[in-house]
């Protein structure tokens, strides 16, 4: 049983409130992605300029420096995502994605989430990726909405007003 301490202090059980199901949670997903897709144009704009600028590459090519910048824009998008997902959630269990659409992760004993919990919900993402996705579908067939990242991570996620 999942119960969480809301906004207004009421406690909720799991079995009987509303369950954050697959498609808000794919829509919340994906407007997380394309916050993260923006904040990573940017910054590897900013890198590459800065690199451009800065006199390092004033013997390298522009092809070179080019190659310089798609290599700082995938770092930084390699690090941007695990950042994200674990500051937002791990802070208030809310990422701007889930905010937006009224969900919150929460623990299954109903204690915030943290951010070592959040970094390992993270990382069952790419264990439910690689089970060849099956470990988000089952959010839509599981009694309490959860994938196979919850139950790694020992969450749930519930929709808040």
């Amino acid at each position: 049983m999942c119960v969480t301490q809301m906004d207004s202090g009421k406690s909720i059980n799991l079995a009987s409130s509303e369950k954050g199901g697959f498609w808000v949670r794919l829509v919340a997903f994906l407007v997380d992605n394309i916050i993260i897709f923006f904040a990573t144009a940017f910054f590897a704009f900013i890198a590459g300029l800065a690199t451009g600028l800065g006199g390092l590459t004033s013997d390298v090519s522009a092809e070179n420096v080019e190659y310089l910048s798609t290599i700082f824009g995938f770092f930084i998008g390699t690090m941007l995502g695990p950042f994200y997902y674990t500051l937002f959630t791990g802070w208030e269990g809310q990422t701007p994605g889930k905010k937006l659409l009224g969900l919150r992760v929460i623990t299954m004993t109903g204690e915030p989430v943290g951010y070592g919990r959040a970094l390992l919900r993270y990382i069952g993402y790419f264990v439910s990726f690689f089970l060849l996705g099956l470990g988000f579908v089952m959010i839509a067939f599981d009694r309490n909405k959860r994938g196979f990242h919850d139950f790694i991570a020992g969450t749930c996620v519930v929709k808040v007003e």
